[in-house]
């Protein structure tokens, strides 16, 4: 393990024997180091950094009380741990300050006493957290899969904010797998991730690539990209991933209402038997009173923006399908897709 913090890996062997008399396999847990460990390696960070007799009392004064880091969460002990960084370092208290607005936050040049792993893997969960928290989601999760459990003070908030980037991105397999690493192989789960994990595991469970809340999801994903600013390739491939599982969708029902109009002429026909088939039909198209053949004029294909290469009345028919499956929002999303296909041509 490359870090200087190494949560404990607890290997907790099986209570009772298989009835083979053997030993289940051993379940390996994550969980963090621990207040007295993280002290340890505050001091050691201290020491290297030069400050003043007087800033180093009042930073380690926040750690000497044994029964009280032993009460903290591994949450509450990594935001301890920056604030003394802060406290020694003006760079990190700028990088605090900053991360108590809006944003955007203070940069961090990793240099110097920075470099050691101790600062460096915390303050770096603690900015993708605070992206986590403002939805900067891709930024976020580049850091997150960087970072290691086994050198992090808070491996249950690295799981859990790492799940919600994937789940967020549509990453569902891998947003499952960081939400089983934090419920099934985590010692410490704060109870609001354990909540709030459960819940997200069962709606990815429920996830289906091609049904409306897809789409209604990479549409919310969409707008908050362009509410960020963001409109280069992601938004764009989001808009057609949303045109690819529209028309999916269309053509399924189009499917399910073919299949439903073929029930019902097929109980219309065996209601009357002595109605021609609509199976048979006449050897020519005719329409009625005239005398010619039912043929019409070739025309030619244009590229107007349309809806592929239908006219006016199979357009209306496919619109009012749409407004009938679909919510009104969907229909303006085909439009404005459409539009745009013609600019482009």
């Amino acid at each position: 393990m490359s870090g200087s913090v190494k949560p404990v890996i607890v290997v907790m062997l099986a209570a009772a024997l298989c009835l083979s008399g053997e030993a289940d396999e051993p379940e390996i847990s994550f969980a963090g180091p621990g207040g007295s460990e993280v002290r340890m390696e505050l001091l050691q960070w201290i020491a290297r950094t030069g400050v003043d007799p007087e800033t180093r009392k009042n930073v380690l004064a926040e750690w000497v009380d044994d029964a009280r880091l032993a009460s903290m969460s591994d949450e509450d002990l990594l935001d301890l741990l920056v604030i003394s960084f802060g406290a020694v370092d003006p760079s990190t208290q700028r990088f605090l300050e900053s991360s108590r607005g809006a944003g955007p936050l203070d940069e961090i040049v990793y240099d110097g006493i920075r470099t050691l792993d101790i600062y460096r893997n915390q303050v770096e969960f603690f900015r993708a957290r605070w992206m986590t928290q403002h939805r900067l989601f891709d930024e976020a999760l580049r850091i997150y899969e960087g970072l290691s459990p086994d050198d992090l003070v808070d491996p249950a908030g690295l799981f859990f904010y790492r799940g919600v980037c994937q789940s967020e991105l549509l990453k569902h397999k891998a947003a499952v797998d960081s939400l089983d690493l934090l419920l099934n192989h985590t010692l410490q789960v704060p109870p609001r991730f354990r909540t709030v994990a459960r819940i997200l595991q069962k709606e990815l469970a429920a996830r289906n690539d091609y049904d409306l809340a897809h789409v209604s999801r990479l549409m919310a994903d969409i707008e908050r990209r362009l509410d960020l600013g963001r409109s280069g390739d992601p938004v764009q491939d989001r808009q057609k991933q949303v045109i690819d599982a529209i028309d999916h969708l269309l053509e399924e029902a189009q499917k399910q209402q073919q299949q439903q109009q073929g029930q019902g002429q097929g109980r219309q026909e065996q209601s009357n038997p002595n109605q021609p088939s609509s199976g048979s039909p006449a050897p020519d198209s005719r329409i009625h009173g005239s005398t010619g053949r039912g043929e019409a004029d070739r025309r030619e294909v244009q590229e107007t923006g349309s809806w592929g290469m239908l006219d006016r009345r199979q357009e209306a028919k496919a619109r009012e399908l749409i407004r009938q499956q679909f919510p009104a929002n969907y229909l303006d999303i085909i439009s404005a897709y459409s539009r745009r296909i013609a600019e482009q041509n």
